[in-house]
């Protein structure tokens, strides 16, 4: 770290340092390995407004999660046809408020019927996408019951309901499960959802525009106990459905992603306030911990609950016990074992129980990785009511991008 980057963090901890470089990097990553797909940020990822202008000017669109994600998005600088409102339970305000600022991907058969009132309320035919809950999982078996999108053996309810209403279909958008580190399992999934869409333009009729394969790409957050994405292999399987779409459907492809991009540009950094010894074991006691960055001290509750045995991954809530390395920036001449804790009022406010490494005192930094999806944007900062972290876009050289 140079001297200009450790004066900022410094100067704004607890904060969010997220890494310029690091984002157009892992932007650049997968246009090598997706060179005839779109992409689209999972803004709830990490809703930063110059993290999302930074992405809009590498060329990616969004997945908005709300009208204001839609919003923010076009804000941006992301192009309205790069955006794309899809979540389960839009109100009649949402669908209002993003009506003509990029596509609406409708999720269940009485929001299409909504969407069909306010297209006759307006006097317009609407072109829409649909999100499907497919008769596949993730893993080839059969799928199950979800509380997003409209299941596939619903098609002929909704396609009797488009004959009465003022609106077309023309994409698809499919989307199971996140974090996936088997090019078999997705690029299955990736074929799989190629095929539905080849069955929903055949039985609707409809246009076939684009196809939203959803997100899944995951990333290593611990290479000492899991192996990344082999892209390569996993180029062999999208490459080939490019191919067949080429010759077929010349639909859009698209693949979301949002912690592929960010997770890893992303540190957060506390800074020691007390320290004291209770009966045998030192805690340090740090600012904004859980009130900072809330999924570590979910991890530690977990493993109270469950002290044995694994903690299954409840994306995006919880990932891993190992998602978040820790970097104690103390004396490194001498080590210790403490609890990393926060200042709020509830035992739970903890980054870490037995942490061993260099020592620490008042006015040392804390260093937590993978902070750039997931993090800020996940944590309740209200409680107690302390000044909530910063966020800062930096390059190397530590200038700051607005």
């Amino acid at each position: 770290m140079n001297e200009t980057m450790r004066r900022l963090i410094d100067a704004n901890a607890p904060c969010y340092i997220y890494s310029y470089e690091t984002l157009a990097q892992q932007a650049a990553k997968l246009r090598e390995v997706f060179p005839a797909y779109d992409f689209l940020f999972s803004v709830k990822a990490n809703p930063f407004p110059p993290v999302v202008k930074a992405l809009g000017s590498f060329g990616i669109g969004a997945d908005a999660a709300s009208a204001q994600e839609v919003l923010l998005a076009e804000q941006c600088g992301m192009k309205k046809e790069d955006i794309y409102f899809s979540a389960a339970g839009k109100s009649d305000t949402a669908l209002e408020t993003a009506l003509g600022h990029g596509h609406i991907i409708a999720d269940s058969i009485g929001e299409v019927a909504r969407i069909g009132a306010l297209a006759q309320r307006r006097g317009i035919t609407m072109r829409i996408g649909i999100r499907l809950n497919p008769c596949f999982n993730m893993d080839g078996g059969a799928g199950t019951s979800s509380k997003f999108g409209i299941d596939e053996e619903d098609l002929p309810q909704l396609k009797e309901l488009l004959s009465a209403i003022p609106v077309t279909v023309c994409g698809i958008h499919v989307h199971l499960r996140s974090q996936n580190l088997d090019y078999r399992i997705l690029g299955e999934y990736y074929r799989s959802c190629f095929a539905l869409a080849k069955r929903v333009k055949e039985f609707l009729a409809c246009d076939m525009d684009y196809i939203n394969f959803g997100g899944g790409v995951g990333i290593a957050y611990d290479l000492s106990r899991e192996a990344p994405l082999d892209f390569q292999k996993l180029r062999a399987y999208t490459d080939a459905i490019a191919e067949e779409n080429s010759r077929t459907l010349k639909a859009r492809l698209m693949i979301e992603s949002g912690r592929f991009l960010t997770c890893q540009m992303g540190t957060y950094y506390l800074k020691v306030v007390d320290k004291k010894t209770s009966r045998g074991t030192t805690y340090v006691i740090t600012e904004n911990c859980m009130n900072g960055l809330q999924k570590p001290a979910i991890g530690v509750m977990l493993r109270h609950a469950i002290p044995t045995g694994a903690i299954t991954p409840q994306e995006p809530m919880f990932t891993s016990e190992y998602a978040f390395p820790i970097t104690a920036m103390g004396n490194e001449a001498e080590t210790e074992t403490v609890n990393l804790v926060g200042n709020l009022c509830c035992a739970q406010d903890m980054l870490c129980e037995h942490f061993t490494g260099p020592k620490l005192e008042v006015g040392d930094l804390i260093a937590v990785g993978n902070a750039g999806a997931y993090a800020c944007t996940l944590t309740a900062q209200k409680f107690s009511s302390h000044i909530p972290p910063r966020e800062l876009l930096v390059r190397e050289d530590g200038t700051v991008v607005e």
